[in-house]
């Protein structure tokens, strides 16, 4: 049951699509990269891990090397935490009015080719993070039904394409641009507010680097 949406004095605005290849894309066309702290730390997280598995069961290496594994993933959560905090913190120092998309993550990460990356990128916690620093900040953040956001022009036009094909081309009106940047414009579009908004020149480019109001609630996974 989504929150009804009050009438709030506004500025500026922005979509965001959550992603992998980019971790946000926002309807500006600036991309935030994702940082991938667990796969760079894999091949040490696997190491301490096979370590652990010779260490005999109760003894006083086992228990030493259990706590060593232990700081790898106390490690990653950190850098993941603090980079996540950043990225929000610059989202609601930038943006009045901020439009995620309603995402069912614990549902994403069922997909094994795509899990470990998805919880990798923290996407839930960036939205928790982004939510309660633009309640404190007096912003608004809005959670929007996610269908057909990657799979629609600009126009109108369905675009149905894999998920492997990263530049969206619509036969109907011409468009060729980013996927994840028309997504983030569909994602904006999708809030409720009516804000005045200029997303620039729409050219095909690949983007460039980088009260709480709710449709939903932010999905406690990442």
């Amino acid at each position: 049951m989504g929150k009804r949406i009050e009438k709030v004095s506004v500025k500026t605005k922005t979509g965001v699509d959550v992603g992998l290849e980019s971790l946000l894309t926002l309807s500006s066309g600036e991309t935030i990269e994702p940082q991938k702290f667990y796969r760079k730390s894999e091949k040490k997280l696997a190491w301490e891990q096979r370590k652990l598995s010779r260490k005999k069961k109760g003894s006083a290496n086992r228990k030493k090397q259990v706590i060593k594994v232990a700081n790898v993933h106390r490690k990653i959560r950190n850098q993941r935490k603090d980079f996540n905090h950043k990225t929000s913190k610059g989202l609601v120092k930038t943006y009045d009015y901020i439009v995620f998309e309603d995402l069912q993550i614990k549902n994403m990460v069922q997909n094994h080719h795509l899990a470990k990356s998805i919880l990798d990128a923290g996407w839930g916690q960036i939205i928790r993070f982004t939510a309660y620093k633009a309640a404190y900040a007096g912003k608004t953040i809005e959670l929007v039904d996610p269908h057909y956001t990657s799979q629609t022009c600009l126009c109108g036009h369905r675009v149905p394409k894999k998920l492997k094909v990263r530049i969206h081309v619509c036969s109907e009106c011409g468009l060729i641009l980013n996927r994840d940047h028309v997504s983030a414009i569909l994602i904006e579009r999708k809030g409720k507010l009516a804000v005045p908004t200029d997303c620039g020149e729409l050219t095909p480019v690949e983007s460039s680097q980088w009260t709480l109001v709710e449709a939903g609630s932010p999905n406690p996974s990442g």
